[in-house]
């Protein structure tokens, strides 16, 4: 197993000795059998270093434009990593240890950071970094056939998917600027998605079996989620601006929706048992909705316009 930091120092201090040349770098460390790595660049001042340690691992990095970093690391057997960076000024880090794990980056604009590390088999992640730049992200996958999506539009998105278990969907989509979003899958079979317009912030976590939640923001929107135990479902769609939304989920089958299109609303719903349902819905301004259940079969419905 890789250590992150260890592989962040390598990579750091290689881009500082490349630092002092003009000419682009490239290494390429080959230990096992019928191993692939190929290296294209493109411009000036770039970097790139290959390590496969295995059976059938293929590492690809293609670079143009300038002060590009990139380092993919393969520990394992039939690992598969690209890269392509057509940008300036953007780093990039594939760790991957295990067998026959898949990870995809692309990333354009400039000062661009991508981070993903997975351990374990057949787990799938692609991380996509275009509009005007300066994004952040970091993908770590634990387990087996987990798969992240992430795809950064506008400026200055942050976003932190980490996946631990099997069989869990993570899709990140921030088109805007300035968006916040981290989501955190313990278990199996769990499903989140998560879409974010202008300046929007998204906890979500789910620990358990078949999970899932959709989180759907407009401007200035903050939306926490924690789901705990199985088959629980979460929706929340915030098309106003400012608003603030909470759902807590402990048990199973229950099924909670809020709906914001005004503007300043808050809403919580909190829910332990079994099969409860409940809907906020507000249109208006500066409203606050609160549902609590516990027990099982409950229905409630609140609202505000």
């Amino acid at each position: 197993m890789f250590n992150k930091k260890t592989l962040l120092a390598l990579l750091i201090s290689a881009a500082s000795a490349n630092a002092m040349a003009a000419a682009s770098e490239a290494y390429v460390d080959q230990t096992g059998d019928n191993q692939q790595a190929t290296v294209t660049q493109a411009g000036s001042t770039q970097l790139s270093l290959v390590y496969q340690d295995g059976d059938g691992n293929i590492g690809t990095t293609d670079q143009t434009g300038s002060d590009n970093r990139s380092g993919v690391y393969q520990s394992g057997n039939t690992n598969q990593a690209a890269v392509t960076q057509n940008s300036v000024s953007s780093d990039s880090t594939v760790a991957q240890a295990g067998d026959s794990n898949q990870a995809l980056i692309v990333q354009v604009a400039s000062d661009n950071t991508s981070l993903v590390f997975q351990t374990g088999e057949g787990n799938e992640a692609q991380v996509t970094h275009g509009g005007g730049g300066h994004h952040f992200s970091i993908v770590t996958q634990d387990g087996t056939s987990n798969d992240a999506n992430l795809s950064q539009g506008g400026n200055g998105n942050w976003s932190f998917i980490t996946q631990s278990g099997n069989d869990n969907v993570a899709n990140v989509g921030q088109y805007g600027d300035g968006n916040l979003s981290n989501v955190f899958q313990a278990g199996d079979d769990n499903v989140a998605t998560v879409n974010q317009k202008d300046t929007g912030i998204v906890s979500a976590e789910q620990f358990g079996t078949s999970n899932e939640l959709r989180v759907t923001q407009g401007d200035l929107a903050t939306a926490d989620i924690l789901q705990v135990g199985d088959d629980n479902y979460a929706e929340i769609d915030q098309t106003g601006s400012g608003n603030y939304a909470n759902v807590d989920q402990d048990g199973q089958l229950n099924d909670a929706f809020i709906t914001q299109s005004g503007m300043t609303n808050e809403a919580y719903i909190a829910q332990s048992g079994m099969s409860n349902t409940a809907f906020a819905v507000q249109s208006g301004m500066n409203d606050h909705a609160s549902i609590i259940q516990a027990g099982s079969s409950n229905l409630a419905t609140i609202t505000q316009q």
